[in-house]
């Protein structure tokens, strides 16, 4: 049995959408031949940006959502510490599907972000927060009172 595929060919980039509550493979929307980076290919594409969450450098994982008008209409980029993957949805109601399972991830993430982001001066609102939500009360010099 032989090979079909001319020589020197590259079989095309895979990549996952998800539809109507299910995985798919598909071939990747994005073509990697611009030469200009990721925002150039994704340019290319036709998608811009829609909505994110986290900022690069501040949490160990960031999400970006780019849409378009042709299908799959959303793109999901997901960055760590080195290295991104992508995925994409076909329509907005599988895309809000996406976010709505992503909700924890992304809830952490907010947090972890405005916890990076604190200023000297607002930790100790930080601090009240956090006694609030586990029933701790301070003395006037910042001491736990225990119950």
């Amino acid at each position: 049995m032989t090979d079909s595929t001319p020589h020197g060919a590259e079989e095309p980039r895979q990549s996952w959408v998800y539809s109507t509550g299910s995985w798919s493979p598909i071939v990747d929307p994005l073509t990697h031949e611009h030469g200009g980076g990721f925002d150039a290919t994704v340019k290319a594409a036709g998608y811009e940006a829609w909505t994110g969450a986290g900022e690069a450098h501040n949490v160990p994982l960031t999400l970006t959502v780019f849409s378009r008008l042709q299908k799959p209409c959303f793109l999901f980029d997901l960055e760590g510490s080195g290295t991104s993957e992508q995925f994409f949805a076909r329509t907005l109601p599988d895309a809000l599907a996406l976010l709505n399972q992503l909700a924890p991830t992304l809830q952490a993430l907010a947090v972890t972000d405005q916890i990076a982001r604190a200023e000297p001066k607002s930790m100790s609102v930080l601090a009240d927060l956090l006694d609030t939500l586990h029933g701790r009360r301070r003395d006037t010099a910042g001491r736990i009172v225990e119950h």
